[in-house]
């Protein structure tokens, strides 16, 4: 089995996660070649010949099969998904707003152009949400699923209990903190 080389969409939280988990585990077949980001003034903990700003970069190289996106903004992450899965490349998302959105889009893409799209969403610190349903629940009908799952709101929602902030402190906290990535109204 030869090795997959990866181009990533985002190094948030998640995809310095991804990068850590690929350098210190051994009997993984994967390489990243490529992240793309949005700010590249800010520092990150590994060498700048591994990232670009141009999304060209990762969805027109012939040497990366597969990509990975992991950015907050829907939109975008469609061009992105849509435009790898043209070029036929397998694509993972964690992107739930998108999937949630367009996801029988995706598929009809994945099934025209014959490759993978995989996604998964996982909340409460990584516990995999989608896969177990599909799994485990696939004989029962179930129509809907509720809750506060997503480490942004857990971050908030703590510092409001636990330290009796207002909200418009917690969430200027969780920003500040990597936590929120969005700009909010208050």
């Amino acid at each position: 089995m030869k090795n997959l080389t990866l181009g990533i969409f985002g190094f948030g939280c998640v995809g310095q996660g991804l990068w850590k988990v690929l350098h210190e585990t051994k009997g993984i077949r994967a390489d990243i070649k490529k992240i793309c980001i949005k700010h590249p003034e800010k520092q990150r903990p590994i060498a700048p010949e591994y990232f670009t700003t141009d999304p060209a970069a990762i969805l027109n190289d012939p040497e990366i099969d597969v990509v990975v996106e992991l950015i907050d903004d829907a939109e975008a992450a469609f061009e992105i998904v849509s435009g790898a899965l043209q070029r036929g490349k397998a694509v993972v998302s964690a992107n739930k707003k998108m999937i949630a959105y367009r996801l029988p889009e995706l598929y009809d893409l994945q099934q025209r152009h014959g490759v993978p799209f995989l996604y998964e969403g996982s909340c409460c610190a990584s516990i995999p949400i989608i896969r177990n349903l599909e799994e485990y629940y696939d004989n029962d009908l179930l129509t809907s699923v509720e809750g506060i799952f997503n480490g942004t709101t857990n971050f908030i929602l703590t510092r409001i209990f636990e330290e009796n902030l207002d909200f418009p402190t917690a969430l200027q906290l969780a920003q500040a903190s990597g936590f929120a990535s969005f700009r909010s109204k208050i």
